[in-house]
């Protein structure tokens, strides 16, 4: 069942992200990143899929991690493939991140990687650790560090198939997380000192934590979009795709409580229910560590290659150039790789 849970999450999450690219990111999106393919998902499951293949089991405990050094290479790439918008993130990729940005503006994308490190952990203090040092990675916005580790508890008790008294389970979590505790432990993993935080951070983070609870509590809350959404669907208070925003989060989620979801199809479907597979070997201790792990990385420059070219990526295994394409502004290159094909650009 929870194979199951893991397959349908990842299939109708990214068909959520799929319309929410097509809907939202497509109208402001420009020239040359914009994709006229209708099937095309944005950055938020290209996240999804760099940090799963960052995914890798300890070899001192009983749980998956995040090798940071592949994670950080992959995120580089990325830069050049993206599609949509997400300044936080381009920022990290380009290693241009501004202390006041690191500390203010939200990820997105940490919505899609919290399902990644959930699924492949079956312990909660496993999966808090790696949720709060992945989400630390890209952005310290207090709300989303909270939002993430209550989403991931939520996750945590629907596929384990813990569905009783989540509300009182979420609550007792935020009570007993204490602000001291995660700048002690995880003080290595800010990007920044704690003491450039443009504003007084307990006070912040407690202010944050109370409005979580009064949220778990039923009062009205105007931050915490997709809690707010996920304990709607939780209790029956939203029961249709049509009441929900398009977004990864929340179609995943609730594919989860649709006793019969329609049947969808997408380009590259197949691709992504590969993927959920292997999440469940990940999570079942089915492979190896060291299949896993990059020694050495051959990384190199893909624009050089020319149109008709094989070569080898230590990211995207074996490749070929498909098709290039060049202006007094651009370089871009339709790559064919084991995992599918990759449009990369490169502004002059």
């Amino acid at each position: 069942m929870t194979k199951e849970k893991i397959k349908k999450f990842m299939i109708y999450g990214v068909y959520g992200d799929i319309l929410k690219y097509k809907n939202d990111i497509l109208t402001t999106e420009k020239e040359p990143w914009k994709s006229y393919n209708k099937w095309q998902w944005s950055y938020i499951t290209e996240l999804l899929i760099l940090t799963l293949k960052s995914l890798i089991p300890s070899t001192k405990s009983v749980k998956t991690q995040i090798d940071y050094n592949r994670f950080r290479e992959e995120l580089n790439l990325w830069y050049y493939y993206r599609h949509g918008y997400n300044e936080i993130l381009l920022k990290s990729a380009k290693g241009k991140l501004h202390k006041r940005n690191y500390w203010i503006d939200e990820d997105d994308s940490v919505y899609s990687r919290i399902f990644l490190i959930t699924a492949s952990n079956k312990e909660f203090s496993e999966v808090k650790d790696e949720v709060i040092k992945n989400i630390l990675y890209t952005t310290g916005n207090i709300e989303n560090l909270l939002e993430g580790i209550v989403l991931s508890k939520l996750l945590h008790l629907l596929i384990n198939e813990n569905n009783r008294n989540i509300k009182d389970l979420l609550k007792e979590e935020i009570i007993h997380l204490s602000q001291k505790d995660i700048v002690e432990k995880y003080r290595k993993h800010f990007r920044f000192d704690i003491k450039t935080y443009p504003n007084n951070y307990t006070i912040v983070f407690e202010k944050l934590r109370i409005s979580i609870l009064n949220l778990l509590n039923g009062i009205k809350e105007k931050r915490f979009k997709r809690l707010k959404i996920s304990l709607d669907i939780l209790q029956g208070n939203i029961i249709y795709f049509d009441n929900i925003e398009y977004d990864f989060f929340l179609y995943g989620l609730m594919s989860l409580f649709m006793p019969r979801t329609k049947k969808i199809d997408y380009d590259n479907i197949k691709l992504i229910e590969n993927l959920a597979i292997y999440l469940s070997k990940l999570r079942n201790g089915r492979i190896p560590p060291e299949n896993l792990y990059i020694k050495d990385y051959h990384l190199p420059d893909i624009f050089k290659f020319n149109e008709g070219e094989f070569f080898f990526h230590s990211l995207l295994n074996k490749c070929k150039v498909i098709k290039k394409e060049k202006t007094n502004t651009y370089i871009k290159s339709l790559i064919s790789s084991k995992t599918g094909m990759y449009r990369f650009i490169k502004i002059k």
